[in-house]
Formats: structure tokens, sequence, C-alpha cells
């Protein structure tokens, strides 16, 4: 079963395990060479955004995900787990990302 939850509760620990939908706006994005992107995603209920791991398997991976824009809307859902990172005690691995909207560049 995937629930609602905003990032300010996914952030938290007691997330770990849960299939979550997420849905929000696209802070930054970043491609690794390991074939997945980071993308880092707040809906305005916490200062602090959630980093999404979206695998180079998603269907839209390499016509959507490696072109999202900063302030782009987006829905995830997944898996929110532990993150190996320090700083955030959670990440979300992505087992979709829908684009709702885009936010062009060069005026936002």
């Amino acid at each position: 079963m995937v629930e609602h939850m905003t990032v300010r509760d996914a952030r938290r620990a007691e997330a770990i395990g849960r299939r979550v939908r997420l849905q929000g706006w696209v802070r930054t994005r970043r491609d690794s060479k390991g074939g997945f992107s980071f993308i880092e995603v707040n809906d305005g209920t916490s200062l602090g955004s959630i980093q999404v791991i979206a695998d180079t398997t998603l269907a839209n991976y390499e016509t959507e995900i490696k072109k999202l824009p900063t302030g782009a809307s987006v829905i995830v859902t997944g898996e929110v787990q532990e993150s190996p990172a320090k700083g955030q005690a959670t990440e979300v691995r992505a087992d979709s990302v829908t684009i709702v909207g885009t936010a062009d560049p060069a005026s936002y």
C-alpha cells in the first residue's frame, strides 16, 4: 500500500520502510555516472528537502528525469530508506517519478 506523505514526515527515521507518494517541487537534480539521478524535492512542509534516487531503469529516465529543471512539479512514488549520507536520516528510492509541470529555467 502506498500512502501520501509530506516531505517533513518522510525525512523522519520512523518513515523508513514505508511506501510513499510525495508531491513537491524539484530544488536540484544531479546525475551520477552510475546510472541514476539524485533529485532534491521539497513541498513546503519543511525547510529541508528529501533526496530521491531515480534509477536509469525508470521508463521516463532518459526522456524526462534527466531533463528535470529546478522548480518542476513532480509526484514521486517509492520506498523511504535509511540514507547512507551524512546530514540526512532518510531518502526515497523511486519506483516512479511523474512530471506534473515544468518550470522554464530561463525565467524561473
